[in-house]
Parts: C-alpha cells; structure tokens; sequence
C-alpha cells in the first residue's frame, strides 16, 4: 500500500508543518550521524516515492554540497574553541597535543555544521520537489485558516513572476534599441516594471472581482485538501525518528 503513495500525495501544510518542527528539533542537536541520517533519508525518499528526476535532484545537490563544503571549511578554522593557531597538515603528528585538540574538536564542530547544512538542504529539496504550490496554498486556506483574499493574492503574485521576467527583457530591449544601456538593476529598468507591475496587479483584480471574487470563506472550492492517515504517518515518522536519533546517538 505504501509503494503506491507518492510523497506528492502528502498534505503540503502537514508537510511544511513537520519540516518545520524538524528543522527546529535539528538545530538543538549536534549529531553528525543523526544529520547524515536525515540526508540521505530525505534523497531516497524522493528517488524511491517521488516523481523527482534524477537530473534534477542532482542540479540542486551540487550547490548544497559546494555550501556545506564551504561551511566546513569555515568551522574547522573559525570555530568557537579556536586557538587561533594554524598548522599545515602534513606536520600535523609533530605538533603539540594542545594544538592537535584544538584542531581536532575544530574539525568534530565543522563537520556537525556542514552535515546539519546537509539534513536542512535534505528537507528543503524534498519540500520544493514535492509540493505543487497551487495544492499549498489550497492547504493553507482549508488546514490553516488562511484568509482566501490573501491566499489568491499569493497565486497570483507567483503567477506574475515569468511576466516579470518577461518584462524586464522587453524594457532592456527598448532601452537598447534607444542606444541606452542598462544593468539588470538599473533604476530606470527597476521603475518601469513597477509602474507595468501596478498597472497589471489592478488590471488583475478588477478581473478577479468582475468574476464574483469577495473573499469569503464561506466559498466554493475547485479542490479542498484533506490530511490522510499517510501524513498523520510522515509526520510521527520524520519527527520520532529525529527524537530518538537525539536520544540514542548522542
């Protein structure tokens, strides 16, 4: 019955709910194997009960391991027991033992870091690959009491990004043209799409009211989102399994 669930499938409020809890449980702890755990739990969850691609997954794995690389880095020379006393590594046996200690626990503290980098990447990666923002939303509305006015303004500002990439190529365009060059940032670029961006938001909500749009809750719903067992199960899973990798790996 499980193989046929997808993670797809998961209540998206109970799943930003519980990836919240968890994110909170692994900040509290510093387990490199609990972190590790979390990690390589979350990539095959979504390779095994997902419709990720591999591609994808991969394209997203390579800059959060470059940033928990990064991090390592930074913790085995800037960590809170520093000594402020660098070695190279080839000389590290013929060093003192206080200088060994303080590397060492350097070297537990950065790599506790970059693995708790890794669990929260796990987790992210495995809530964006997973999650259809419409469904999200929807769940916000019908699980968290969202407001429908403030839901659907959220879609609609998402469905507003391409356009605003769309715009910003046709305003540099037509600076071009005009023998006028301009950054990306450009405050003259910048203030064209918000005066375009205004103009469409109000064109857009007088087609949301023309179409009988109040706001009120008391509304009918193309879909309404429901919580299921399976997600009643993702959650005391994701959650009891942190606990006692708390508990039982320290």
């Amino acid at each position: 019955m499980l193989k046929n669930i997808k993670a797809e499938k998961l209540n998206p409020s109970v799943k930003a709910i519980t990836i919240l809890i968890a994110a909170i449980l692994i900040a509290l702890q510093y387990i490199t194997l609990l972190n590790i755990i979390i990690f390589v739990s979350s990539i095959m969850i979504l390779l095994l009960f997902s419709d990720a691609k591999l591609k994808q997954l991969i394209s997203i794995l390579i800059p959060a391991l470059m940033a928990a690389f990064g991090i390592f880095l930074m913790g085995l020379y800037y960590a809170k027991n520093n000594t402020g006393i660098t070695t190279s590594l080839s000389n590290f046996a013929n060093e003192p033992y206080a200088v060994r200690a303080a590397l060492s626990t350097n070297f537990n503290s950065a790599v506790a870091l970059a693995t708790r980098l890794l669990a929260y990447s796990g987790l992210g990666i495995f809530f964006a690959l997973t999650t259809d923002g419409e469904e999200f939303v929807a769940s916000l509305i019908h699980q968290c009491g969202m407001s429908p006015k403030f839901a659907y303004g959220i879609i609609a500002a998402v469905n507003m990004l391409p356009q605003m990439v769309s715009e910003n190529k046709t305003v540099k365009l037509a600076y071009k043209i005009r023998g006028i060059k301009v950054s990306f940032f450009s405050s003259r670029v910048l203030f064209t799409m918000l005066v375009n961006s205004i103009r469409a938001s109000e064109s857009l909500a007088l087609a949301m009211e023309s179409k009988g749009f109040t706001g009120n809750k008391d509304r009918t719903y193309y879909s309404i989102t429901k919580i299921h067992w399976y997600d009643i199960l993702f959650s005391c899973a994701l959650l009891g399994g942190i606990i006692l990798g708390m508990i039982f790996l320290q």
